[in-house]
């Protein structure tokens, strides 16, 4: 695939994808997202997303009940267990890093792994960055399973992970959280299996 910029017409109207690399990321141009989205760009969206496995729309300066309706478009939303919210706005994740406040989230990770069904994905809305730094990086896990040796993809097939939320334990310590309380999200999450090489169920392709 080249890396021209791919054009999709949707409902009479078009937006354009401009790939960032060969195998993941792509820019949306074309599409405000003050505006409420057709069935037609939804599903547009959906089908890059599925193909580029990350979306990246720039220069969008819209609230927070417009993130909101926009992420709506892609399923029902979830509220996270641990992570502080924005205030009045549940489903909103409130992240604001500093020299004072370092970033937490700087391993590779995929996202609420330790649900027994982990969310389709997530919606950052960048307000700030630094001119250096500060970077948030994105990882093929098809082309990681891909270019796998095969020694290595037998070893790993039909292989199961236990996904622990140890971190968050760890910050809701230093929150002063009780034992009793994190007790509680450990019955409530329960350390879940997840198969190490996943079939993603719309694409059927395999990934780490």
């Amino acid at each position: 695939m080249s890396l021209n910029a791919i054009e999709t017409s949707v409902d009479s109207r078009s937006f354009e994808i401009t790939p960032y690399s060969v195998t993941i990321g792509g820019e949306i141009n074309g599409i405000d997202l003050r505006e409420t989205l057709t069935n037609e760009q939804a599903e547009g969206l959906r089908t890059a997303l599925l193909d580029r496995k990350v979306l990246f729309f720039r220069n969008q300066e819209i609230t927070t009940e417009q993130h909101l309706e926009f992420a709506r478009n892609f399923g029902d939303l979830e509220v996270h267990p641990f992570a502080p919210h924005k205030e009045g706005y549940p489903e909103v994740l409130a992240i604001t890093h500093d020299k004072d406040r370092p970033g937490q989230e700087n391993g590779w990770h995929s996202d609420v792994t330790w649900r027994l069904e982990p969310s389709l994905g997530s919606i950052l809305r960048c307000l700030e960055s630094p001119p250096i730094g500060g970077d948030t990086l994105f990882s093929d896990m098809y082309a990681a399973f891909e270019n796998l040796p095969e020694a290595v993809r037998e070893k790993v097939e039909g292989k199961r992970a236990v996904h622990d939320f140890e971190g968050f334990r760890v910050r809701m310590r230093a929150r002063g959280a009780s034992e009793q309380q994190i007790s509680g999200f450990d019955e409530t999450y329960p350390n879940p299996e997840h198969p190490v090489i996943r079939t993603h169920p719309e694409t059927g392709r395999k990934g780490i």
